[in-house]
Formats: C-alpha cells, sequence, structure tokens
C-alpha cells in the first residue's frame, strides 16, 4: 500500500490576503524557483505529490516553517478558510495488488449511481424517488455510499447464500402507485468498533450520544478499516457484515455504515461488471 501525501498552495491576490494556505507571491516565486515540478502549467499554483517518506515532503514543510506556516495533518477538525499560518496536508491511499490478494475482507464501494435517494428517520431507511430510477441492477446514490439493487439482482444474490447477507426493503417516493421493488443491501453481523480513532466534525472523540459526524482520523483516503482479529474470529462466519460505526457527516440517520465482504463475496460480484471499487480491511 503507498501513501501519498498532497500538499496544494495557492498565491495570495487582490482578492485574498496572504495566510496559510495562500502565501504571497514573493514566497511563490521561491518555491517555483526551488521546485519548478509542481508548477503544473494546467493549473495555478503549487501542487506537491510525493509517496509519504520522500524527502521533499519535509524539504518543503521546513521551507513553509521559516516563513511562518504549519501543516495540518489532522483529517477533522481541518483547516478553517484563510486561517493565518495554517494549510491542510491531504493524502491518497493507493493498494496495490499484493494487498488485494491478501486480504480477507474488503470495504464494498460502488461508483455508479443508480437513483435519487434519501435516508429517513429514525433508522435511515431509504427513500427513492420514482423518477430517478435509472433501471440498472445495482448502484448507489448521490446521498449515499451503500448499494441499493433491484428485485432481480436480489434473487442473484440470494442465489449465491452469501452469509450474513440480509435486504432491507426501499420505500419508493412517487405521485402513482408504481410496480417497482427495490432493496437496500444490509446485514444481520454487525463488526466490533474499528480500532482506529473516530472523531467528530470538531476533531473530539467521536460520542455517539452527541456528535453529528463520525470520522476516521485520517488524511489519507479511502481509509483503511482497522478491526481486532481476535473479536472478529468470534463472530459468526461471514460473507456480509456492517460496521458498528455509521460513517459520515449528520444525525445517526443520515448516516451509513460500512458494508463488509468477504473474499468469496468479492470473486462472485467481479463477474457482474459492475463498477465497483475494493478497499482491503486490515485484521490485527
Amino acid at each position: 500500500m503507498k501513501k501519498i501525501v498532497k500538499i496544494s498552495l495557492l498565491p495570495a491576490g487582490v482578492v485574498s490576503e496572504p495566510c496559510g494556505d495562500h502565501p504571497p507571491v514573493t514566497v511563490m516565486t521561491e518555491m517555483q524557483s526551488r521546485w519548478p515540478q509542481f508548477f503544473p502549467s494546467n493549473l495555478k499554483g503549487f501542487h506537491l505529490q510525493a509517496e509519504f517518506g520522500d524527502p521533499v515532503i519535509d524539504e518543503v514543510i521546513n521551507f513553509l516553517r521559516a516563513t511562518g506556516r504549519e501543516p495540518c495533518w489532522d483529517w477533522s477538525p481541518g483547516v478553517p478558510n484563510d486561517h493565518p499560518t495554517l494549510y491542510q496536508i491531504k493524502g491518497e491511499r493507493v493498494w496495490e495488488t499484493v494487498d488485494i490478494e491478501n486480504a480477507e475482507y474488503f470495504v464494498l464501494h460502488l461508483t455508479k449511481e443508480f437513483c435519487d435517494a434519501k435516508l429517513l428517520p429514525p433508522d435511515g431507511m431509504v427513500e427513492v424517488a420514482f423518477s430517478s430510477y435509472k433501471g440498472r441492477p445495482i448502484g448507489i446514490a448521490p446521498t449515499m455510499s451503500n448499494p441499493i439493487c433491484s428485485a432481480e439482482f436480489r434473487q442473484k444474490l440470494e442465489a449465491q447464500a452469501f452469509k450474513g447477507l440480509v435486504f432491507r426493503p426501499v420505500h419508493i417516493n412517487s405521485k402513482k402507485p408504481q410496480n417497482l421493488m427495490l432493496w437496500q443491501l444490509w446485514s444481520k453481523i454487525i463488526l466490533p468498533p474499528v480500532l482506529t480513532p473516530t472523531v467528530g466534525t470538531k476533531g473530539e472523540p467521536f460520542d455517539p450520544e452527541i456528535s453529528i459526524a463520525c470520522y476516521v482520523n485520517d488524511i489519507y483516503f479511502p481509509w483503511c478499516h482497522h478491526y481486532a482479529a481476535v473479536k472478529v474470529s468470534k463472530l459468526e462466519p461471514f460473507d456480509v457484515a456492517i460496521s458498528t460505526e455509521r460513517w459520515g457527516y449528520g444525525y445517526a440517520h443520515r448516516r451509513e455504515p460500512a458494508i463488509i465482504v468477504s473474499r468469496r463475496f468479492r470473486e462472485w460480484f467481479m463477474t457482474q461488471q459492475v463498477p465497483v471499487e475494493w478497499w482491503p480491511v486490515a485484521l490485527e
């Protein structure tokens, strides 16, 4: 697995005073003379992308520190707009073939939009606008990350007898009765809490009673879900499970658990020609 560090800075201009991520032109000019490779011709400003551990990252950070600027390595809270001294470090996690081959479980992440939908209180049941349904067998909504499928695709899934897989009915919002059944993929198996620290909107430790967001405090995305191997081994065998945490921003009914699937599920799903990403889960 590779971790790619990203730093983007724009020059202060007529409409923006110098601040953490908008250095004055003199600073940007000096940076361009030192690191011209990070000033792409098709973009304005400085844009570093380098693998974690590359010496150039420390070189840039130390240079900026000498100008009174400090990096923020936290996902939450991020750097407010126009902060006088802080600039945001972002990151990308890139899994390699060996990571996929060695993983036992994966986060299921579909990438093709299926319909417009929203999550209803109190328990996050899905409502789909009938007019938005695109007729695909399975996909996601722009405001959701978990899959919704047609009745026909549900039958295909059920034929595989995936352990732990269940379905939640989707409410169809239409002015007229419609002959349409959609289902949300779900599971009766709930995983133990992740080992990775979770935070709310202000970077405080996540509290399910009061926090209105739940994030992994990790700048590298996609996030890697870490679980205690001993605790997972004590669960009944599963091909599909859901995380304890409901991820994202908003009250609990507007957030979603991650769908965690087995290698067996992945191997079958890969035959279905559905656009999907597989994020390996770490067992420790």
